[in-house]
């Protein structure tokens, strides 16, 4: 059976329990909304800062293959004189202070680019003669001279992807990545295309721009090492990262270049997974996006975001950053925070125990002072302690004395009273054995006189009556009317009767007619 002083701990714990755990449910669901917004901020300013350094990157080459392309459209740069091209792209180079190649190539086959090396030191590679299908590079000083020959390759710009992609396009265009012959790492190019006057296609400006210096504006920018950010195309392909795996491998003149999801950096393909199955693909992202996974059992965050449209490159930064760098401060917090709840919970349970035992421990002696009174054992100075309280249980006590008070003064009375019920009884059970031992000694005496009266005619008669049928006549005779049977008796007797004629003699005396008939009939099987 179940006790209040069970279930009202357990209940008031439960209670207390249920409060923490939704406190401190709450306080875990803020931290993680905290967590969230201070990932997407942090994410999204550093975000900010790699393509603010990508898109000036990229716009410093577009601004100088627009400068040439405006020199060779508006006729002050003849776009056959090769030499003509040289200057002006020494030129620019050197005023524009560009790291990267400026290169035009015709569609005769001759072409020219100049790279910078350092402040004083440029590269020049030039085909041109057009038959010929090498095109070496030599060393060009400061002012323009020429110098020794460094390298001399198989090189024909019309086979190249940024020229086919620009001839194809016939407008200005960022070609497809592809590995640069120069210094074997990724490049694209932002090629625009020059005509003639008759729309004929004359040549392609180029400026080639290296991804292995985006990486470095990476490198630059993340806030740590713990931090990992990379650069990727709408169709998946990687374009650069700050890990150490490379992001394509050559096989001879084969160039596989890897997607975010088969990099063999396990982060990398992590989080390319995560993404491709809630995106479905980087095409389909439009803003900030924000993807938790885990990688080799640590939770990361990743954020991914398209780089402005201005410079028409579906290119998307993303970030990647243990969710740990975040949590560290905040698991701690919680971890206070939950010894904070633990202690306040055992306090709270405690409080919750004493005041149980303060309400129940009152309730208990009422309950046994209940039992006293029901045993007639009850002692009111029991409940001394729990009367002198001023609540509800302490009005209690004190009823529950006075009603123990009168029960007991009752019981006592009582006790009394039946008492002297069974005294009076036993009185009464003595004085009908005395009017019975009495009777019968009348009766005795009653016989006794009548045998000595009688005739020789009635003396047959009255032998013929039983003594103990006379015994009985005065039994029920008493049974009905009382004492007056003995006189009754007496009456019929005198007038010797048999044994039925007494049976009549009897009931005509009795005045009562139901009584009467009642004798009667306590008599007819005899008669």
């Amino acid at each position: 059976m179940s006790s209040i002083r069970q279930i009202f701990p357990i209940v008031l714990s439960i209670q207390i329990t249920v409060a923490v755990g939704i406190t401190g449910w709450i306080s875990f669901n803020s931290s993680e909304r905290a967590i969230q917004k201070l990932t997407r901020e942090l994410c999204n300013n550093l975000n900010y800062r790699v393509e603010l350094k990508i898109n000036a990157y990229l716009k410093e080459s577009v601004r100088i293959n627009q400068a040439l392309t405006t020199a060779l459209r508006n006729g002050s740069v003849n776009p056959n004189d090769i030499s003509e091209v040289q200057t002006e792209i020494f030129n620019t180079s050197r005023e524009l202070n560009s790291q990267n190649i400026l290169f035009y190539g015709n569609e005769s086959g001759t072409m020219v680019g100049i790279e910078r090396q350092n402040d004083a030191n440029f590269l020049l590679r030039i085909r041109e003669d057009n038959t010929s299908p090498n095109r070496p590079t030599y060393e060009l000083s400061n002012n323009g001279i020429r110098g020794k020959v460094i390298m001399n390759e198989v090189y024909d710009h019309r086979t190249r992807p940024w020229y086919i992609d620009a001839k194809k396009s016939g407008k200005a265009i960022w070609s497809s990545i592809f590995v640069s012959t120069t210094d074997g790492e990724l490049t694209t190019t932002k090629a625009t295309p020059i005509y003639n006057a008759s729309g004929g296609l004359q040549g392609v400006v180029g400026m080639n721009i290296s991804l292995k210096q985006i990486k470095q504006f990476m490198l630059q920018t993340r806030p740590s090492d713990q931090w990992h950010v990379f650069l990727v195309e709408g169709n998946g392909n990687l374009v650069a990262t700050t890990s150490e795996v490379p992001v394509f491998e050559k096989n001879g003149n084969t160039v596989k270049r890897f997607e975010l999801a088969q990099s063999k950096d396990p982060r990398l393909q992590d989080a390319g997974l995560a993404l491709r199955k809630q995106l479905g693909s980087t095409q389909s992202m439009e803003n900030l996006q924000v993807v938790e996974f885990n990688s080799n059992g640590e939770k990361y965050i990743l954020s991914m975001q398209k780089l402005a449209q201005d410079l028409e490159l579906d290119w998307s930064v993303g970030i990647i950053v243990p969710k740990s760098i975040f949590m560290q401060e905040i698991d701690t917090n919680n971890r206070v925070t939950l010894v904070i709840i633990m202690i306040l919970l055992a306090v709270n349970i405690l409080i919750g125990l004493a005041i149980a035992s303060w309400l129940l421990r009152p309730i208990k002696n009422l309950m046994t002072a209940a039992k006293e009174i029901e045993e007639e054992s009850f002692n009111s100075e029991a409940l001394d302690s729990v009367a002198q309280r001023q609540d509800e249980l302490g009005q209690m006590a004190r009823v529950f004395q006075e009603m123990g008070s009168t029960i007991a003064e009752r019981q006592n009375g009582m006790k009394g009273q039946l008492f002297k019920l069974r005294q009076e009884k036993d009185e009464a059970k003595k004085e009908v054995i005395r009017s019975r031992i009495e009777q019968s000694q009348s009766l005795q005496a009653l016989l006794t006189r009548a045998r000595a009266s009688r005739t020789d005619s009635t003396s047959t008669t009255l032998t013929s009556i039983d003594s103990a049928f006379i015994h009985r006549c005065q039994q029920e005779l008493f049974d009905l009317i009382g004492p007056v049977a003995k006189i009754i008796l007496k009456k019929a007797l005198d007038q010797n009767p048999s044994q039925s004629q007494l049976v009549e003699e009897i009931a005509r005396q009795i005045p009562n007619q139901l009584q009467s008939e009642q004798f009667r009939q306590r008599f007819v099987s005899e008669r």
